[in-house]
């Protein structure tokens, strides 16, 4: 009697085993929800725009390092998005950006300190995939804080899916004014992720910049993740080492996106 219970005990136990591994796979497959703004990579735009209607809290962690030297400043940077979508096509970003650069010699760090606000505003002109190429208008507002340092940066994001691949580049210009030399600084990032299941995608991407006088490019690649694990809840995150000198060595981005 002691080994039928027994045996009894132990296949209730493998059934709920296997119940719970099921139930997390399931989790995990799961199709995130489509009023969320998820990200494929940590620098890179797809065509995507919050519905209307639609809120969403954005986290982002930023961490560089020039070199991987012992003595090399690292620079830490943390942006606190709120997005709203106006229509299913518009939407409008308010980002606060922090600052926190360390040193070995703590008289050239820089504490932790508010450094900027950011408006932000995207356009998508169709439905995705209605026209040969996805095509979004994008334009952001940057104020330094206590300086009268301001940057308009539009952006045009082109961006196609092939199934499961999603390709997307981002043709951007920087425009800096105010008590600054007017400057205007050519940019792109570009990324192609792969939806391993809903909730899962694996990819690359590069971003990089031109400087107009010195004809300096950097450029940086690696790879990104993102994993929709709710409805309301994801994460992107990812690492772009330097492949050229005007580059940090690394960068790394983790971002979490909450819907509200």
């Amino acid at each position: 009697m002691k080994m039928i219970f027994k045996s009894m005990t132990t296949t209730t136990r493998t059934r709920t085993a296997a119940l719970a591994l099921v139930l997390a796979l399931a989790a995990l497959a799961a199709p995130p929800d489509a009023r969320a703004d998820r990200r494929a990579f940590t620098h890179t735009y797809e065509y995507l725009t919050m519905p209307e209607g639609g809120l969403e809290l954005e986290l982002y962690n930023t961490q560089k390092r020039d070199t991987f030297a012992d003595a090399s400043p690292r620079t830490f940077q943390l942006q606190i998005e709120v997005e709203y979508g106006i229509t299913d096509h518009w939407d409008v970003s308010l980002y606060q950006v922090f600052d926190q650069v360390s040193t070995p010699d703590p008289m050239t760090s820089d504490p932790l300190h508010y450094a900027q606000t950011k408006l932000r505003t995207r356009y998508r002109f169709a439905e995705r995939g209605e026209l040969p190429v996805d095509l979004l208008a994008y334009f952001e507002l940057k104020k330094d804080f206590a300086a009268s340092v301001y940057a308009i940066e539009p952006k045009l994001i082109v961006a196609r899916d092939f199934g499961p691949l999603t390709a997307a580049v981002n043709l951007i210009a920087e425009v800096e004014l105010g008590d600054v030399e007017t400057e205007v600084e050519p940019e792109w990032t570009a990324g192609v992720s792969y939806e391993v299941v809903p909730a899962f995608k694996i990819g690359a991407e590069t971003i990089g910049a031109l400087e107009l006088e010195s004809k300096e490019v950097a450029a940086s690649a690696g790879p990104a993740l993102s994993w929709a694990p709710s409805p309301k809840l994801w994460v992107s995150a990812g690492a772009l080492f330097g492949l050229t000198d005007g580059a940090p060595d690394l960068t790394a981005r983790l971002i979490i996106g909450l819907g509200l």
